[in-house]
């Protein structure tokens, strides 16, 4: 069998020049798919000599981007085998490319997500070896916890056992330079074969294109992950990790997403250097909580944590181009007051959303403001490093960096004795500008002596009058984040209420003096609406004369009520109230004097019945016309019989 196939291999061209892998089929279902008349154009021999499949941009009929080559029923490699079982669908799988990173993607397009699973391909057992040691196994068990289910990164020169559906594959990276250099080389391939797919694209009709990947989505990828993730968030590639830099809580490193190949970091926190590795161990516990409950454009995102078991616990959160402080040293020599305004109006937002939630920060500092650029230049700064975030409520330990603490952690020096609250950070902020606006020269001072740091930015201070108000000494005197919103941004960035914003004294006035004791630091609140307003004083005032004066109303006449009828019994001995005529009911007095009217005009038709002749002695008179027959007395009034009663209009009759 493998001489048939290696006598096929030769007969076939080599591999084309933009090929960057084979799919060398691995059962016979995929063996079918080498035969089949739609895949022949893309056959050729491996770096094995094996027959396998082509996939790289050349593949595709029509120009699509960052997509390589698709495969199912209906896509740039056929695999048509489909049951019910393990179906295939039309467009099952493709390979891509990361514009962002250049890794090179296995992307399910299956509603089945299950169905496209790879590993890292083991090298195979030598046959000699395997008859010279009958009691060991041929095939080695396969490592399931290296195996990956779903979308993942296909990293250059590294080859791996990958199965679609019923489609079992072996994925061989061309060998074309050295093997040390050949990933480089790949790498460079796929790139180059990106671009000029790139340059095709204009060439095809809108709605043939695929919809490419922007900056903005490279920048917020993490948070679509974060909201439709069912499964581990987020899994990085150990061996790529890149050092980025050290702190005081841990390294920082740069990390590659195994399932979508994006960049993220990772925060590996040395627990061993710490005496209460415990304690330790709750602080950065802290961190974790308060980061997962802060949702802020301008506050770095949590994306998860790893290995909380271990001495080096890992926290995962997205990449950005670097520090506040980095920028500020890269950039010109003076740092712009757009710059500086732009980190004020988005620091103080963001400090302004933790004091609603009663946070404080307590480490803000230039190297804890991170930033990444937008795609119309701007920058983009976010808070980071909560390792020091507390409830103000809890907030009584010594924390922050010398040069940027507030003068109420320091009593000693400046007299000022006071509760830690939100106010804190505002210090902190002022402290940042004026070292970032100074290009770090004028501050932080060359000594550590607290006075020294006191006096510099009270001269600071004194130079820039708008942001006076961030930097006096008692908290109580010392503006909040959202004063300092109202006062220069328009409200723009505001998480308080506008309603719970005490207005701001802009006058300088002296400083509590450092023997008066200062009462803990509440928050402002509104007094409680009171449920019944108070009353005014009206006694000894004329009465105010009414704006509209209505004419009395005549006293309302009552309706007599008919006395009720006596009862009557029927049959079971139920005694029922006999029902009275409508008219007599509702409209009594009226129908009484309908009644007497009618009484009074059959009185008068009777006498003067009694005056006229009898019909027979009456002359003819042809042209009178007809009169009416009069009614007759109603026998109820007059005593008469029941059967001579004539219907009187408007009354209802038994």
């Amino acid at each position: 069998m493998a001489s048939r196939a290696h006598a096929h291999a030769h007969a076939h061209a080599p591999a084309h020049a933009e090929t960057l892998f084979h799919l060398v089929p691995a059962n016979e279902v995929a063996r079918g798919a080498i035969d089949h008349p739609d895949n022949k154009l893309f056959v050729s021999s491996s770096k094995d000599g094996r027959l396998g499949l082509e996939v790289g941009f050349h593949v595709s009929s029509i120009a699509r981007g960052h997509v390589i080559a698709r495969l199912g029923r209906n896509a740039d490699l056929i695999l048509r085998e489909s049951t019910s079982e393990q179906p295939m669908s039309a467009i099952h799988a493709a390979f891509e490319i990361n514009p962002e990173t250049q890794h090179v993607l296995l992307v399910v397009r299956s509603k089945r997500i299950s169905s496209v699973r790879f590993s890292v391909l083991k090298p195979e057992t030598d046959a000699e070896d395997a008859e010279n040691e009958p009691n060991v196994a041929s095939e080695e068990p396969k490592d399931t916890e290296m195996e990956i289910i779903g979308d993942g990164v296909v990293l250059y020169g590294q080859d791996y056992e990958i199965k679609i559906a019923s489609y079992d594959f072996n994925l061989l990276w061309r060998k074309i330079s050295a093997a040390s250099k050949n990933s480089d080389a790949l790498k460079l391939l796929a790139i180059q074969g990106y671009n000029k797919s790139l340059e095709r694209l204009q060439y095809v009709r809108s709605r043939d294109r695929p919809t490419e990947i922007v900056g903005s989505e490279a920048l917020s990828w993490h948070m679509t992950r974060l909201d439709t993730a069912k499964r581990p968030l987020f899994q990085d590639i150990e061996h790529l990790r890149v050092h980025m830099g050290m702190g005081n809580f841990g390294t920082v490193f740069k990390a590659v997403d195994q399932a979508q190949g994006y960049t993220f970091a990772i925060k590996v926190v040395n627990l061993d250097k710490d005496d209460n590795v415990e304690a330790s161990r709750a602080l950065l516990h802290r961190e974790v909580k308060v980061m997962e409950r802060l949702k802020h454009s301008h506050i770095i995102e949590y994306l998860g944590c790893q290995r909380f078991d271990t001495l080096a616990p890992e926290i995962f959160m997205p990449l950005r181009e670097g520090s506040l402080s980095s920028l500020v040293k890269a950039g010109p020599e003076t740092t712009s007051d757009n710059l500086c305004l732009m980190v004020l109006e988005q620091m103080l937002s963001a400090l302004d959303y933790l004091a609603n939630d009663g946070l404080i920060h307590r480490d803000v500092k230039p190297d804890n403001i991170l930033y990444y650029k937008e795609e119309d230049g701007s920058y983009h700064f976010q808070l980071a490093d909560f390792g020091l975030t507390r409830h103000r409520s809890l907030a009584t330990t010594f924390c922050g960096t010398g040069y940027y603490q507030a003068p109420e952690l320091w009593p000693q020096v400046t007299g000022i004795r006071a509760r830690q609250s939100p106010k804190m950070d505002v210090w902190s902020l002022f402290a940042s500008i004026v070292a970032i606006h100074s290009k770090f020269a004028g501050f932080p001072p060359a000594t550590a002596n607290y006075a020294a740091v006191v006096g510099a930015l009270e001269d600071a201070a004194s130079s820039a009058p708008t942001l006076k108000p961030m930097a006096r000494l008692h908290p109580d005197r010392r503006a909040s984040a959202a004063q300092m919103l109202v006062l220069l941004f328009n409200s723009r960035g505001l998480t308080t209420a506008p309603s719970r914003i005490p207005p701001l004294d802009l006058l300088d006035a002296e400083e509590v003096p450092p023997s008066v004791q200062v009462p803990p630091y509440t928050a402002p609140r509104l007094p409680a609406r009171a449920s019944n307003p108070p009353k005014r004083d009206t006694r000894g005032k004329t009465p105010e004369r009414p704006l509209i004066v209505y004419p009395p109303r005549p006293p309302r006449q009552r309706t007599t009520i008919p006395s009720p009828q006596p009862l009557r019994a029927q049959g079971g001995g139920v005694v029922k109230r006999r029902a009275e005529p409508r008219a007599t009911r509702v409209n009594a007095p009226a129908m009484a004097h309908v009644l007497a009217k009618a009484d009074a005009a059959t009185k008068t038709n009777t006498a003067a019945e009694a005056d006229t002749p009898s019909k027979a002695n009456a002359p003819a008179e042809s042209n009178a016309p007809a009169k009416p027959p009069l009614r007759k007395q109603d026998p109820r009034a007059a005593g008469g019989s029941r059967q001579a009663l004539p219907r009187i209009p408007g009354a209802f009759v038994d």
